[in-house]
């Protein structure tokens, strides 16, 4: 398959154009934009020295994120600080010198538990937006906010459904469904509390990188066994606002899955509507065999080979067969302040995509 899906190339291709949307907000689709309510539900609560209970509510305000540099945690970094509600800081493996105004970087060893409790110290939230194949650096993080006493903590999820047990099957979601348990058994015994946000394909990101199988810049679609399967698909920026509203409304999130969308579509759907954005001549379009692809997929991870391109196709395989995503019935989108895209909203987008990959 000649998708590519590298994540080592997402900040330089894409945080750009994300950080754009968000500082321009009068210029961009209602979508994008950021609604949080206008008062706390909450008062914060007085935390003694000698014990922790995380089954009561308190007030959010100090936040910290791991991954703040990817093309995700840019972006949820950007809304934390237009938001003004928030005191930001970044945990990173490195020194960083463009961080907004006003957001602590903690230098961290992220192999050390210590390390990580030590600069998670006074922080009340952790969001993950880190990436890994595997559970050790998400189960860390989530040790380390429990020794600092941190009341909430958003893994990295940001995907299709935690509790689709037929997708927490595949082998590129197990590392994400051990963490998940992990940190359950711990807001069960009240050590902390959780939410995890289920937005299943990202929309933006996925039409820049090609992901989705449609290549805008060389005109060339690749459907996914049919591409008639319906995906909730959500933009990074609404996602990032999710974020952002759990966190001021810890009571109504705590310890659940948040199901957003900006669009409920197929893949024939969505080509159809970039047909309609650029032009619909000289698209070159071909049928793909995802069950072929997978067996491919599955047997080059089995002989060691667990590079992106592997790992992508797993990925494509579930956003293309049935019982691996659902279309949602029921969502948080009211509650997250996430708004549903038109089909001129999603117009829009691709022709905003299209023309960021067209040299000027």
């Amino acid at each position: 398959m000649n998708n590519t899906w590298n994540p080592s190339d997402n900040v330089d291709k894409t945080s750009a154009l994300w950080l754009k949307r968000l500082r321009n907000v009068d210029g961009i689709p209602k979508c994008f934009q950021i609604t949080l309510p206008t008062s706390h539900l909450h008062t914060r609560l007085s935390i003694s020295t000698s014990s922790f209970n995380c089954t009561m509510s308190r007030q959010i305000k100090n936040v910290a994120l791991a991954g703040a540099s990817g093309s995700l945690g840019s972006v949820i970094l950007q809304t934390l600080v237009r938001t003004g509600r928030f005191n930001a800081t970044v945990l990173s493996r490195r020194a960083l010198s463009d961080v907004p105004s006003g957001v602590v970087v903690q230098v961290v060893d992220f192999e050390s538990v210590s390390a990580l409790t030590e600069a998670l110290k006074g922080q009340d939230a952790l969001i993950d937006a880190t990436w890994a194949s595997d559970s050790s650096l998400a189960i860390r993080l989530t040790d380390a906010a429990v020794a600092a006493r941190v009341y909430r903590i958003i893994p990295s999820e940001y995907g299709v459904d935690p509790a689709n047990a037929k997708a927490r099957s595949l082998a590129v979601f197990q590392g994400k469904a051990n963490a998940l348990e992990h940190l359950q058994k711990l807001a069960d015994d009240g050590k902390l509390t959780w939410t995890a946000i289920s937005n299943n394909s990202f929309l933006d990101w996925g039409l820049c990188t090609k992901f989705l199988a449609i290549d805008l810049e060389n005109s060339k679609i690749s459907y996914l066994n049919g591409g008639n399967m319906v995906v909730p698909n959500t933009t990074i920026a609404s996602v990032a606002t999710a974020v952002a509203n759990v966190l001021s409304k810890p009571q109504e999130t705590k310890n659940r899955i948040c199901y957003i969308y900006n669009r409920q579509m197929t893949q024939r759907e969505l080509a159809a509507l970039a047909k309609r954005a650029l032009g619909d001549q000289g698209w070159e379009e071909e049928d793909l065999d995802m069950n072929q692809v997978f067996e491919k997929a599955m047997a080059q991870l089995q002989a060691g080979q667990a590079d992106w391109q592997v790992m992508g196709d797993i990925v494509r395989y579930s956003i293309s067969t049935p019982g691996y995503v659902e279309k949602l019935e029921k969502t948080d989108n009211e509650l997250l302040g996430v708004e549903e895209m038109s089909d001129e909203e999603v117009i829009e987008l691709i022709k905003e995509i299209a023309n960021e990959k067209t040299p000027a």
